[in-house]
């Protein structure tokens, strides 16, 4: 008996001496798995293609590009705009359109996806992306010219743009980033005592400034 009992405990003790090295204990006879876990990845799960955004909006005389994901091998895929008077699109590589914007106006883009399964059999995916095209600013405008700030305040900078329409945004510029920096957005950042200026500057060339002064 007491050789049997010796057995199944050199037993026991060769399984725990196996026991990989992500597992610990948390008491004596529960074990807490230490393996990491992968990062949640949003479209992880998808298995048919998809875009990753429905819409957007760009201004006229302007292209972006369209991805379309998860695409079957050996399909064959299109795109057709709704109104080519308002926008135009042009197949690229690797599951990609060019599209460009021409007229003020909402278009938009349909993907079809065809792929073969067997002989004559095919499976289709439609899929639909809005594009809204807006006219480039001819001017812009700060609301205020002049500001008065402590160190360390921030702002948002508030402008005018025209025709109002437009879903153009100016290019932010500070004279010293040393005492106000501002970011793409318009939102500025006291650094520093002293004084320095905003640019907003659209497409056209076309500009504003704005005094900062920082106490």
């Amino acid at each position: 008996m007491r050789k049997i009992l010796r057995i199944c405990m050199l037993a026991l003790v060769v399984i725990f001496a196996a026991l990989p090295c992500n597992k610990a204990f948390a008491s004596s006879d529960t074990f807490i798995k230490t393996a990491s876990v992968p990062k949640y990845t949003k479209y992880a799960n998808k298995t048919e293609p998809f875009i990753k955004k429905s819409s957007t909006s760009i201004l006229t005389g302007t292209s972006d590009i369209l991805t379309v994901f998860k695409v079957p091998d050996n399909s064959d895929i299109s795109y057709k705009s709704s109104d080519e008077s308002i926008l135009t699109v042009e197949p690229g590589e690797d599951n990609t359109c060019g599209y460009t914007g021409i007229g003020v106006g909402t278009a938009t883009i349909t993907i079809k996806i065809q792929e073969p399964v067997f002989l004559f059999v095919t499976n289709t995916y439609t899929l639909k992306f809005k594009v809204d095209v807006t006219p480039k600013a001819v001017s812009v405008k700060f609301r205020k010219t002049k500001y008065k700030l402590n160190t360390g305040e921030s702002r948002k900078l508030q402008y005018t743009l025209r025709p109002s329409i437009t879903d153009e945004v100016p290019k932010f510029e500070s004279s010293d980033n040393d005492i106000v920096s501002v970011s793409s957005k318009g939102k500025i950042y006291a650094k520093a005592k002293g004084t320095a200026y905003i640019t907003a500057t659209i497409l056209n060339g076309s500009y504003d400034i704005c005094k900062i002064t920082i106490n």
